[in-house]
């Protein structure tokens, strides 16, 4: 389930609340109030992140069957 972020209008205290986006926004945990504001926050990224793929090495094979020399991973030898 995703988290977002809110601000309350009435006291300004931030906080964050995990529910389908589909629901009303949460009242205020701090002082009750309806009146809050949804912050704009960082989308959460899964994976191994920028960087994560690496070729194969030397003599590998590379994709379909190529290793160094079919031209197939890259390396200029």
């Amino acid at each position: 389930m995703p988290t977002y972020d809110y601000q309350c209008q009435s006291c300004n205290h931030p906080f964050t609340a995990m529910h389908k986006i589909s629901d009303p926004k949460p009242d205020c945990p701090d002082c009750g109030s309806a009146d809050v504001r949804k912050l704009v926050s960082a989308p959460a990224v899964h994976g191994k992140g920028a960087g994560s793929y690496s070729e194969p090495p030397c003599g590998a094979p590379a994709f379909t069957g190529g290793g160094c020399g079919s031209g197939m991973c890259g390396h200029k030898h």
